[in-house]
């Protein structure tokens, strides 16, 4: 039986050697050189998984140098041919890949710098949406999980609105949420800084100046508030510490943090920032009995008035995780060219902190009206 399979074999009569083997099956079940055989007709026909199953099981159950010898052998050849396929894999899709983002490099506007963003997925596509970034941008399993946020967003990349466009749709077919933001919107978004409110209700009116200094005022209706997007921005300040063998040392650490709170009004393409080291109390409309609170009293009663009128079924969304997007954004600040930071908090050296937030409430904006 053996040399009519090793024969047929010889021949690439594959029908031949599985009538064979099935033959043999019913007077040898048990025979290590059936499983031998098997398993060379299983890589023949690049079954390799199957095959490396059996040469792996008779290398564990066998003790006969010979076919030892044999199964290292086919093992070898299948590791060879499967880092072979695999390879043939990824030059094929380094092609594709290469050729999709020429194509989406050469459409009108594609190469204006634009923001990358992912989002979190739902709990049961997070792992397809980890492979599916590990995937696109040549990351190891542990990093990209690292880049996938559990909750709110972050920037994945700053690249041209070609290749953005490219990585948005590829990523959504893993179930990773994204959008990408040109950077000439965010600078071209109304972005007004709050003075004070000369009224809160039944509509507001608010006295604001623009990225040129110039002030004016801005009536509007509540109704037209759909988000409120919350923010810290540290403050940092020198200090004298002690050092190493009690010498002093100049740092800056972070002594305080300004509150910042955008109201977006989308119907009009703007952004009202208010900053709480910045709001002229004094001016305000009444923000209670005594006028003689500390700011930072009148400052809450300001926001939860504005809490108060905002809340109804529908009108409004807070977003508040501005402290997880800023930490990975400063990073990506350098790539982007120039945006106003539109906020005019006085600090003893400029800070990046100012334009992540100007950017973390952006993207917010432009997020929901692309969705």
């Amino acid at each position: 039986m053996e040399s009519q399979v090793v024969a047929a074999l010889a021949a690439s009569d594959y029908k031949q050697v599985s009538r064979l083997l099935k033959q043999w099956q019913s007077q040898e079940p048990k025979s290590p050189l059936l499983r031998l055989y098997a398993a060379q007709l299983q890589e023949r026909t690049n079954r390799l998984e199957a095959a490396e199953k059996n040469y792996l099981k008779l290398l564990r159950s066998t003790t006969n140098s010979k076919l030892m010898s044999q199964a290292r052998a086919g093992v070898q050849r299948i590791e060879q041919k499967l880092e072979a396929q695999q390879q043939e894999a990824r030059s094929q899709q380094a092609a594709q890949k290469s050729a999709a983002l020429q194509q989406a490099r050469s459409g009108g506007g594609s190469l204006e710098t634009t923001i990358l963003t992912i989002a979190a997925p739902k709990a049961s596509n997070r792992k397809s949406a980890i492979t599916g970034l590990a995937q696109a941008f040549q990351l190891d399993a542990y990093s990209a999980r690292m880049k996938v946020p559990n909750a709110g967003f972050r920037i994945a990349r700053v690249i041209s609105w070609g290749e953005a466009s490219y990585y948005a749709d590829t990523l959504s077919k893993s179930q990773l949420p994204t959008f990408c933001t040109k950077a000439a919107d965010i600078r071209g978004l109304q972005t007004f800084q709050v003075e004070y409110f000369e009224a809160l209700e039944p509509e507001a009116s608010v006295i604001c100046k623009n990225s040129d200094g110039q002030l004016g005022k801005i009536n509007f209706g509540w109704h037209e508030v759909t988000q409120r997007v919350r923010g810290q921005l540290p403050i940092f300040e020198q200090v004298i510490d002690l050092g190493n063998r009690g010498r002093l040392v100049h740092k800056e650490k972070v002594q305080d943090y300004a509150q910042v709170v955008d109201l977006h009004l989308p119907g009009r393409q703007i952004v009202l920032r208010q900053c709480d080291r910045l709001y002229k109390y004094a001016k305000s409309t009444a923000l209670g009995n005594n006028n003689e609170l500390n700011s930072r009293i009148q400052w809450n009663t300001l926001q939860t008035k504005i809490h108060e009128q905002v809340t109804q079924p529908g009108t409004d969304t807070l977003q508040d995780d501005f402290s997880r997007f800023g930490k990975g954004c400063l990073e990506f600040i350098n790539l982007l060219p120039f945006i106003p930071a539109n906020l005019d908090i006085v600090r003893r050296a400029p800070s990046d902190w100012d334009l992540a937030f100007h950017l973390y409430s952006s993207l917010c904006f432009f997020s929901k009206r692309q969705h």
